[in-house]
């Protein structure tokens, strides 16, 4: 699993990779995702899109990037983040503590949940620095989204790791399904 402190440590690596990934738009972009997570979590959060950076040209939907987002959480917010649910290829959580805790997180899932191919959804496992891990069991029901090692060549890379199985395929494969 990803831990936090390689998460804040990937936040400042790659900076210039990051800043050319993120200008994608979802038409030049060859995958997009909705990422789900806490807003207590933005330097995790900033460090997972770098860590995706380096490993493909995708974007990234945050919503508080969004300068389209009300400025005010209400119902055009749920409206727009269900939309761009929908409308993104992949739905990631980023299972941290915080995403735990969120009242928004949960719904977003939910919403993935009904409008997503199964095969469209994987969870970020995140290890806190204490070493515990706070998914709830319902997150056991997607497949992960982890470092693994590549058979072939033995390069550590995020892989896609299916229910109840100890091996993976690397994420750009599950990208390009």
């Amino acid at each position: 699993m990803l831990t936090e402190r390689e998460l804040l440590n990937y936040r400042g690596v790659f900076l210039n990779e990051s800043r050319a990934y993120k200008s994608f738009s979802k038409a030049s972009a060859q995958v997009s995702i909705f990422l789900s997570h806490s807003h207590k979590d933005k330097e995790l959060v900033e460090g997972f899109i770098n860590y995706l950076a380096y490993s493909s040209q995708i974007v990234v939907y945050v919503d508080w990037l969004d300068s389209d987002m009300p400025s005010v959480t209400n119902r055009e917010t749920a409206r727009r983040i269900k939309q761009k649910i929908e409308d993104m290829d992949y739905f990631l959580v980023l299972a941290t503590r915080n995403a735990m805790d969120s009242k928004w997180v949960p719904w977003e899932i939910g919403v993935a949940d009904k409008t997503k191919p199964a095969n469209k959804i994987a969870i970020i496992p995140v290890i806190d620095p204490y070493g515990n891990y706070h998914g709830n069991e319902y997150l056991q029901l997607y497949p992960s989204v982890q470092p693994g090692t590549l058979k072939v060549t033995g390069e550590n890379v995020l892989c896609l790791f299916d229910v109840n199985e100890s091996t993976g395929i690397s994420i750009k494969s599950w990208f390009s399904r």
